[in-house]
């Protein structure tokens, strides 16, 4: 390569350079105040003692960047205890309401940069700093403090004075349970004040399992088991038998119970047919019956002239007077005969009740 192409590469590369380091302190807020001409300057006043806040730290306004830290002024030289005015440079393009407050945050645990935000109090009405001799307040804050509020503290203090009460009564239940939990045979407990606790109760529990076994390992005792096993299947199998014997059983007399049910249902419609039928001749006789006696009231036919005629009942009196004549005519000649002595009348006699002389 020849070397005025290789000086003018470099030269190329140098002035590429600049426009990146530029490009980066305008970025970054470290370029001159020359180059922001257009800006208009914010005086935040109020902070006695700045921290982590320096020239081009970005200012924000509802999480908008607007602008940067120009540079940081005593409010009297004369007198630093007065405080420190913080001047940054406000976009053209932006304004800052009035009774805005500006909190400026450092560097957290000493890590990253500062930040100054710009905080409104929702309002309807709402006016504008003039972007002249433009003045707000402005107070040091932590983010830190924000988060770990005065609240959070006093609850996480609670929660501290919960669990040491806490602690404070189980104390009381961690020795019992430890006395509960101690080694303590069954030697330990027989005959002496000390109460049984888990360890006496699994002791006594692993001899009754040794015994247990030391009693099913019994041949005998094993031939036993085996018996009363055999026998209690024979009595489930006997059992199951007995139940299918009864269910059968069971079905056949709810069979045979219908059908007595059908047949008597059968036989009782028979008889309410019958008994209708008979009804129904009853019911008609009775109504031939009483046009019959309508007709014989109404004086209808033979019985109804006789029954309406008046004849007949003088006629039927005077024969009453005359059978009763009759009568008292034959008590005579009956009298006169038994006065002669021609018959004895209610005397018991060989030839019968009446007796000649």
């Amino acid at each position: 390569m020849k070397e005025p192409m290789r000086n003018a590469l470099i030269g190329l590369f140098v002035v590429g350079a600049r426009c990146v380091f530029g490009g980066l302190m305008v970025m970054f807020g470290e370029a001159p105040s020359w180059l922001f001409t257009n800006d208009w300057e914010l005086v935040i006043t109020g902070p006695q003692e700045i921290r982590g806040i320096g020239d081009g730290t970005p200012v924000y306004l509802n999480g908008l960047e607007i602008g940067r830290v120009d540079r940081l002024e005593f409010r009297d030289p004369e007198q630093p205890g007065f405080g420190v005015n913080v001047i940054a440079n406000i976009k053209n393009a932006y304004a800052v309401p009035s009774g805005a407050v500006a909190k400026m945050y450092g560097a957290t645990l000493g890590f990253g940069a500062g930040q100054i935000h710009i905080v409104v109090a929702p309002s309807r009405d709402v006016q504008l700093l003039r972007k002249d001799n433009a003045y707000i307040r402005g107070e040091m804050s932590s983010l830190f403090g924000e988060i770990i509020t005065d609240e959070l503290t006093q609850s996480v203090q609670r929660a501290v004075d919960n669990i040491g009460a806490f602690a404070g009564e189980g104390v009381p239940v961690a020795r019992n349970l430890a006395d509960l939990l101690e080694r303590r045979s069954i030697a330990d407990v027989k005959g002496r004040s000390e109460m049984s606790n888990v360890s006496t109760v699994v002791e006594r529990l692993d001899r009754f399992i040794a015994n247990l076994n030391v009693v099913l390992g019994d041949v005998n005792m094993q031939e036993d088991v085996k018996a009363i096993a055999s026998g209690l299947k024979e009595s489930a199998e006997e059992a199951k038998e007995l139940v299918e014997l009864w269910k059968e059983e069971t079905k056949g007399v709810v069979n045979n119970l219908n059908r007595g049910i059908d047949r008597t249902d059968d036989n009782l419609n028979e008889a309410l047919t019958k008994l209708v039928g008979v009804v129904e001749n009853l019911d008609t006789s009775t109504k031939e019956l009483t046009d019959i006696l309508t007709g014989i009231s109404s004086g209808e036919g033979t019985a109804g002239l006789l029954v309406r005629d008046d004849r007949l009942y003088e006629a039927g009196v005077l024969a009453l007077r005359r059978l009763a004549d009759t009568i008292a005519s034959i008590h005579r000649i009956t009298g006169k005969i038994e006065q002669d002595g021609y018959i004895t009348i209610a005397q018991e006699t060989a030839v019968g009740t009446f007796t000649k002389d």
